[in-house]
């Protein structure tokens, strides 16, 4: 078993990428640097309205802080008593969302556990892979985890429902747990990255909320107290916004799994909510069930993160709603926004940085981390000239679990390679970012990186039918959907046997386009897919729509 010092790289291995503004890498930015400080000091505002659960548009359970972390102590109990977790352990930990899930992530972490969030669709071959790379002590499940994934792993535990009864005093349980240090790994995001084998990013307590305070300051948390979370905790998003960076911030979190239509306008009225972070296919399906800005006075404006942001949908959005976007962006490398739209932004520049270049702005970066463009020879570019979007700071990750050669391909050069294209333009006198598109070929399906080489893999069975190969083509109900090209000629045998293999596969994998052709697949010379050219032959697919099964067609040779 891999201890958890052992199997990520030495802080000073990388400490060139870690330094903020000339400061060394182990100065601390911040005074609460573990989230048993944290969970500690929430109990000055026990009486706070903490975490509202909502079941579709249903309001189902209100925890105050003081409540909040009684639910968080008594899952910490369950965990050490019954379940024998300890520092330095790490847990999967597999849920929709689910005031289980939030409050096991942050009970596990005030142990000094290493959580370990899993999608709920994630395949029981990647599920199998995180389980062999963090030789986790134990594996738990909560709301809508397909019976397949529950009987992946042995061992799985099922998550004991809130709220828990109050437990009896237990003098040799002390918590939370004031041995945890800064640098101790807290949570493993697992990332598809380039391969078909996903790398886990470790991020330490003081990554997490380094963060936080970078985000408390760039949208004026202290000030912007309620905060509706609608993506999923296993998400760097929701994981270190939403749950992580309101914990700090002491800010109320209303929590649903998903958006409940039309009725999400009125949640966002009932409980008040300040902001809410969305990712832009979301942000295009309210714009279809608008409501005028004045019915919700105390909604500030949305975030957009986790994809890029079309023009056409900010525009559109803001035309027909009068709420204002602040798109961010970051990575699970540097725990989730590196840059984002400052909450006080002036009317002009937010105008300017929207609309008046070739992408939307994702604003400067957050205190606690840099940014900068480069050129292909490690310089830095000029203004508005593209180049790779490079990181550092102190929210940049311990490295990549049990994955020390990753670690020193993203971290290697003194910075965090994102492998991003954008460039930079002062407005307002600041210096603010934009993306303008992907060295690297992850396809980004709702606001979710996904692998082109992982979807292959899920679909193994067919190369028994012939060559094939994925590529993420454009669409504008899922910013990039999966099209699976087939080398076969298509009869009903071809195509019965592929929609088997494609049925088969999660649905968080599953393309949503087949189409056979006889062409060969655009590749090199030494057989690496042109996943760029291939996705031209799903041009015709950028208007569609899809349902779960998927559309089959030819391409002509």
């Amino acid at each position: 078993m891999h201890h958890a010092d052992t199997a990520i790289p030495p802080l000073a291995q990388h400490a060139a990428a870690r330094i903020y503004r000339g400061g060394p890498p182990k100065a601390r930015l911040i005074d609460r640097t573990t989230l048993p400080q944290v969970l500690a000091g929430a109990r000055g505002h026990a009486a706070a309205p903490a975490l509202t659960w909502y079941e579709a548009e249903r309001r189902v359970l209100h925890f105050s802080w003081g409540e909040l972390l009684a639910q968080i102590e008594a899952l910490a109990r369950w965990f050490a008593r019954e379940q024998g977790v300890a520092r330095g352990d790490r847990v999967i930990v597999l849920s929709a969302n689910s005031p289980e899930a939030f409050c096991t992530h942050l009970a596990l972490m005030s142990l000094g556990a290493v959580t370990v969030p899993v999608s709920n669709t994630e395949s029981a071959r990647v599920l199998q892979l995180i389980a062999d790379k963090t030789q986790p002590k134990l594996a738990v499940t909560g709301r809508e985890v397909a019976p397949e994934l529950r009987e992946a792993l042995r061992g799985t535990v099922a998550l004991p429902a809130l709220p828990l009864a109050a437990q009896p005093d237990d003098a040799g349980f002390a918590w939370p747990a004031q041995e945890v240090q800064p640098d101790d790994p807290a949570v493993i995001l697992f990332t598809s990255g380039t391969t078909s084998a996903p790398k886990g990013v470790c991020l330490s307590h003081y990554n997490l909320l380094v963060n936080a305070e970078g985000l408390s300051r760039i949208h004026d948390l202290a000030h912007r107290r309620v905060h509706m979370c609608v993506l999923p905790l296993f998400h760097a998003n929701a994981f270190g916004f939403s749950m992580i960076a309101s914990l700090y911030a002491g800010s109320h979190v209303v929590l649903s799994a998903g958006v409940a239509g039309p009725a999400l306008w009125d949640i966002l009225r009932t409980e008040r909510v300040d902001v809410i972070s969305l990712v832009p296919e979301i942000i295009r399906v309210l714009t279809r069930i608008a409501v005028p800005r004045a019915t919700l006075p105390d909604l500030k404006y949305v975030t957009s993160a986790a994809a890029p942001l079309p023009k056409t949908v900010s525009a559109e959005f803001r035309d027909k709603t009068g709420i204002d976007i602040h798109q961010g962006y970051g990575l699970s490398e540097c725990v989730n926004f590196a840059a984002t739209m400052p909450w006080n932004v002036a009317d002009a520049d937010l105008e300017r940085a929207m609309t008046q270049f070739r992408v939307p702005s994702i604003g400067p970066a957050l205190h606690g981390c840099d940014m900068d463009v480069k050129r292909a020879d490690g310089s830095s570019a000029d203004a508005e000239e593209e180049g790779e979007v490079v990181v550092t700071g102190h929210t940049l990750m311990r490295g990549y679990w049990d994955a020390e050669d990753a670690t020193e391909q993203a971290l290697g050069d003194g910075y965090l390679r994102t492998g991003d294209l954008g460039f930079h333009a002062v407005v307002g006198g600041e210096r603010f970012f934009f993306i303008t598109g992907r060295k690297k070929e992850i396809v980004i399906r709702y606001g979710e990186n996904l692998s082109p080489l992982a979807i292959e893999a899920e679909l193994e069975a067919l190369r028994a039918v012939g060559r094939f190969a994925v590529a993420g083509f454009a669409n504008e109900a899922a910013g990039e959907e999966i099209g699976l090209y087939v080398v076969a000629p298509r009869t009903p045998d071809t195509e019965r046997r592929v929609l088997e293999a494609v049925r088969a596969c999660s649905v968080r994998y599953r393309p949503r386009v087949v189409l056979f052709g006889t062409e060969p697949v655009p590749a090199t010379p030494t057989g690496k897919v042109k996943r760029a050219l291939l996705a031209q032959k799903f041009k015709a697919y950028a208007k569609r729509s899809f349902g779960s099964d998927p559309i089959v067609g030819s391409v002509a040779a």
